[in-house]
């Protein structure tokens, strides 16, 4: 199975299959995919999806993104598809050393995760949830759910980490257009999202528990493992 998926002109759509759980097993290919923006699909592309069993896509960016570049999946017939802006009012972080509690802070607005992680709990079939370059927001997302499913931290981290190879281009030509950008625009070190998931479990004591902080039911909790765990 593909980890990472060529559809249209997108960089890093990727398939959270194929991590180990404890006990044996592993996360289940086909249910949760993670992206960034769905760009250049062709209508083949768009059936590909369906032909897997997604119907549900999430689209994780602001408003003022998804004016400038609408999700060509929410014009396609057969996907069901919602948006849920995960930032609010956040600058941008000024350092480096930022970015980590700059996610914290993100999760910790509870209305915007619980409502995705509710969607993704009640989709029918696979679900393809995104962001811009399927970095930031889109990989806080991707932690939780993978490590809900028993994934290993290291894993958690790799899948986090994999991002920066996959969107090096763009990140080079947003240094070309706009030179005066950030020195670590499209970084996705591990210990950025590992110090994210330290301050959660120092207030909240684990994953789980954050959940049942975001008012997810064990009913919509134990949906949210079967797409990953159930049958894999």
């Amino acid at each position: 199975m593909l980890r990472r998926i060529p559809l249209g002109n997108m960089m890093n759509l990727r398939d959270l299959g194929g991590y180990p759980l404890p006990g044996g097993g592993h996360t289940a290919w086909g249910r949760l995919l993670r992206g960034d923006n769905p760009l250049g699909l062709s209508e083949a592309d768009a059936g590909w999806l369906l032909e897997r069993g997604v119907r549900t896509v999430i689209d994780l960016r602001s408003d003022g993104e998804l004016e400038r570049r609408p999700d060509e999946l929410s014009r396609i017939p057969g996907f069901a598809y919602h948006h849920v802006s995960m930032v609010g009012g956040e600058k941008l972080p000024n350092e480096e050393s930022d970015i980590g509690r700059g996610y914290f802070a993100m999760l910790e607005r509870r209305e915007n995760p619980a409502r995705v992680l509710r969607l993704i709990a009640q989709a029918e079939g696979g679900v393809l949830f995104h962001c811009t370059a399927g970095k930031d927001r889109t990989g806080c997302i991707a932690a939780l759910l993978l490590s809900l499913a028993g994934v290993e931290r290291s894993d958690v981290l790799a899948d986090y980490q994999m991002t920066e190879l996959y969107i090096r281009e763009t990140v080079r030509r947003i240094r070309r257009e706009h030179p005066e950008a950030a020195a670590f625009i499209g970084r996705s070190r591990p210990e950025y999202l590992e110090e994210c998931l330290t301050l959660l479990e120092t207030r909240h004591g684990t994953v789980l528990e954050y959940l049942r902080w975001l008012d997810l039911t064990d009913g919509e909790l134990a949906r949210l493992k079967e797409k990953l765990t159930l049958g894999a």
